[in-house]
């Protein structure tokens, strides 16, 4: 193995194994990936699946679009959060910090996980945040059979895109995002945690 690819290595192990405590340690290492060319070990630091590998080292062969890339992740890190339905933290100079949320503002993050979980075709997570009712009449194959093959699946993520930049009203065990013309996205209380009761 040459030295540049052991220590490309090195650096990839270093971010796996500081993942769980220290985020931009692994924003850092993958940045720093695309910057030397090595875009498979940028490409290891991703959530996405095998099927997206080949779209990753094609988008990223350039080498003005691996720096610019590069730079967005850079700027962005000084200002990493990290979320979960019912918890967001955010880092500060002083550290990682709790967010207090907003009552609107932990529904408002659980639709933004399920769209993003949806959109990395993460059927199996997506299919998890559904509410009991939805989740006992699909499957995460189900679900992805309904978002890939049926148009009126692809209309209601986008009405629940649009949903986030709308006000939530929170009520008992239930969180509603009106979107007009009597549709609304609609998220209900389950465990401790917002769960997909509807997108109309």
């Amino acid at each position: 193995m040459s030295m540049k690819r052991l220590t490309g290595f090195c650096l990839l192990l270093t971010a796996c194994a500081t993942t769980s405590r220290e985020p931009t340690s692994v924003a850092e290492a993958y940045a720093r990936a695309l910057e030397e060319g090595r875009v498979g070990d940028a490409f290891a630091l991703t959530l996405s699946g095998p099927e997206e590998e080949a779209a990753f080292l094609e988008r990223y062969s350039d080498a003005e679009a691996r720096a610019a890339r590069a730079a967005d992740v850079r700027s962005g890190a000084s200002e990493l959060e990290a979320r979960a339905p019912s918890l967001t933290v955010a880092q500060t100079p002083q550290g990682w910090r709790v967010v207090e949320a907003r009552p609107a503002d932990v529904p408002r993050a659980a639709l933004r996980l399920f769209i993003e979980r949806v959109e990395a075709r993460d059927w199996k997570s997506a299919w998890g945040q559904l509410a009991g009712t939805l989740r006992a009449r699909y499957t995460p194959e189900r679900l992805k059979e309904d978002f890939e093959r049926e148009p009126l699946a692809k209309e209601r993520l986008r009405r629940a895109r649009l949903a986030l930049n709308t006000h939530v009203r929170v009520g008992a065990g239930e969180a509603v995002f009106p979107l007009g013309d009597d549709r609304a996205v609609r998220l209900v209380l389950e465990d401790g945690e917002y769960r997909i009761a509807s997108i109309e």
